[in-house]
């Protein structure tokens, strides 16, 4: 199954989006896609999971996986609450 994540319909192509954003000046230009961001864009890829309902479930923030691709930088204590729920779903989904 093919799930397109904001425009993209597959992660491969996220390095050619950063380097396409960095010859336009984009606010993120100066850096990489973090890790955090790059695990939920996997796990909302396998899981078929919308953005606004994973931020509401993980970190009561529906706006959370938006505000993290537009360069919001999270605090670890939101990390570690990101990966937890992802870990706590995916062993409740064996």
């Amino acid at each position: 199954m093919l799930v397109e994540l904001h425009g993209i319909a597959d992660l491969s192509k996220i390095g050619a989006i950063e380097r396409d954003a960095s010859d336009q000046g984009n606010a993120r230009s100066d850096r990489a896609l973090s890790p955090i961001l790059l695990e939920m864009e996997r796990w909302l890829s396998a899981t078929g999971m919308s953005a606004s309902r994973f931020g509401r479930l993980a970190a009561n923030d529906p706006r959370l996986v938006y505000d993290l691709r537009n360069g919001r930088d999270p605090s670890s204590r939101i990390v570690a609450r990101l990966r937890a729920f992802m870990e706590a779903e995916a062993s409740e989904n064996l």
